[in-house]
């Protein structure tokens, strides 16, 4: 059992063998290093991420290469890396206006999906308006 969150808990995913990943509602990301475990109770990550915001949506969760994407509750794609615990980069994900086209800011929006593309730099995101857009991480 992995103790840490302080609230509900989405996501985890492996980012290798013995490192996991967890999202939950309380605004964090947090890595656990299974080869650190002697008891059947860890109780202490090896890092918490923060600078994202999820309180009550399920934002996605993606890794890839020691890259971790997650979505957020304030529209944008944050990109953490396992060594940092500040996101490496985000990404506001402005929504597109059906009748005109253009890019607006919509604050009642959030991310609700990510996804790395295998062995690449890209990361596909979606969010709550239905818009799906390709992302490169340069």
């Amino acid at each position: 059992m992995f103790v840490g969150h302080e609230k509900t808990v989405s996501y985890v995913k492996f980012i290798d063998s013995t490192t996991l990943v967890s999202s939950s509602t309380d605004n964090t990301l947090k890595l656990w290093d299974l080869s650190e475990c002697s008891s059947h109770v860890v109780d202490c990550p090896v890092q918490s991420f923060t600078g994202h915001t999820n309180v009550k949506n399920f934002v996605g969760l993606s890794v890839s290469d020691g890259y971790i994407a997650t979505g957020s509750e304030t529209n944008e794609v944050f990109v953490y890396h396992k060594a940092f615990p500040m996101p490496a980069l985000s990404y506001k994900f402005n929504s597109t206006d059906p009748l005109s086209g253009d890019e607006v800011d919509d604050a009642e929006q959030f991310v609700s999906s990510v996804c790395w593309r295998n062995q690449s730099s890209t990361l596909v995101a979606a969010n709550s308006m239905g818009d799906i857009k390709l992302l490169e991480m340069v």
